[in-house]
């Protein structure tokens, strides 16, 4: 198994995927398979382009088989943090065949390395109820201080 950033050259299979695991929720859709690849395209190339999102991919055989997408959300400057980022961990994905063989765990731990290694101060992630226990496993709690608003 092979962890690493995703490239340009991943892009697609990386929609295929988002699509796959987006049926797989919720099932029929009311805008066509082809639309969607192409406006999900172009979303996660412009991502790679200015920087804002990183593609964590695992690949067996140079087929992508999990992912995990980080929105880098820059922080405003204060004097005396001039630069500091939050990651947005979102659209954690494993194909179901390679499911609870550790993969999604290791790949996590290289995102978790990643976020140290570019002083990402925090990692916060919306999870799924079934994933809740996944995240604490791997570090995540529920106590913070974050509220919300839903619009």
């Amino acid at each position: 198994m092979i962890y690493r950033l995703a490239t340009k050259s991943d892009i697609s299979m990386l929609s295929e995927m988002r699509w796959e695991h987006e049926y797989e929720e919720e099932g029929k859709f009311d805008i066509s398979k082809e639309d969607f690849i192409k406006e999900c395209n172009l979303f996660l190339v412009n991502g790679l382009k200015n920087g804002s999102w990183e593609y964590w991919i695992a690949e067996e055989n140079s087929e992508i088989v999990s992912n995990i997408y980080i929105n880098r959300i820059r922080k405003v400057p204060k004097p005396q943090k001039l630069f500091a980022e939050i990651g947005y961990v979102t659209n954690v994905h494993t194909k179901t065949e390679f499911r609870n063989k550790g993969i999604g765990t290791e790949l996590l731990k290289k995102v978790k390395q990643w976020a140290i290694n570019n002083k990402i101060e925090l990692l916060f992630v919306w999870p799924s109820q079934r994933a809740v226990t996944f995240y604490e496993r791997q570090g995540f709690s529920m106590n913070n201080e974050i509220m919300e608003l839903e619009i």
